[in-house]
């Protein structure tokens, strides 16, 4: 079977023969108008291009060729793109009965605990929980003047032993579980 890149040569070249014969054929047409050749050359030298058909008939089978190669890289788009389709379908049946949650670093089946902190950190605070470090999950508030996190509960995975918020190199939370 064709692929689709071998089909878009084989349609340019299709593609330049059509345009080649019919370059041809108007050289020859101007040369005999013009009468720089006679009828005999004429007559023979257009049965030599045409090779037995006619104008029409070379027309219809350089079309139809270029067809049938556009039909070839359509197909094959669309295959591609349905396989791809299938892919992405196939990868999410998979993944979504699993409801996995991802937070920060940390991945848990979807099972967590709420943390009291009550604590205001800066930007550059970060939390560990058992010892993976993770960015302070929540938005950002502007408060006097600087932004911050102001965390009140935390939620950590039930797996979770050991938490700790680092803000600028200081410790100023520590909980274990």
């Amino acid at each position: 079977m064709v692929k689709a890149g071998e089909a878009e040569k084989l349609a340019y070249l299709a593609e330049t023969h059509e345009k080649r014969l019919v370059h041809e054929l108007e050289k020859l047409n101007i040369k005999y108008t013009l009468g720089i050749i006679n009828k005999e050359t004429y007559e023979y030298t257009l049965t030599h291009l045409l090779r037995g058909r006619s104008v029409q008939d070379w027309m219809n089978y350089y079309d139809n060729y270029k067809g049938q190669c556009a039909k070839i890289i359509e197909e094959e788009n669309h295959d591609n793109w349905f396989r791809n389709f299938m892919l992405i379908l196939l990868v999410l049946a998979i993944l979504i009965p699993l409801s996995l949650q991802y937070t920060g670093f940390a991945i848990s089946s979807g099972q967590e605990n709420a943390i009291f902190v009550g604590r205001t950190v800066s930007t550059g605070a970060y939390l560990s929980i058992d010892g993976v470090a993770q960015a302070i999950p929540g938005n950002l508030e502007f408060i006097n003047g600087e932004y911050v996190y102001k965390i009140n509960y935390l939620k950590v995975p039930s797996s979770a032993k050991h938490i700790e918020i680092i803000d600028n190199g200081n410790l100023v939370f520590v909980k274990n579980l």
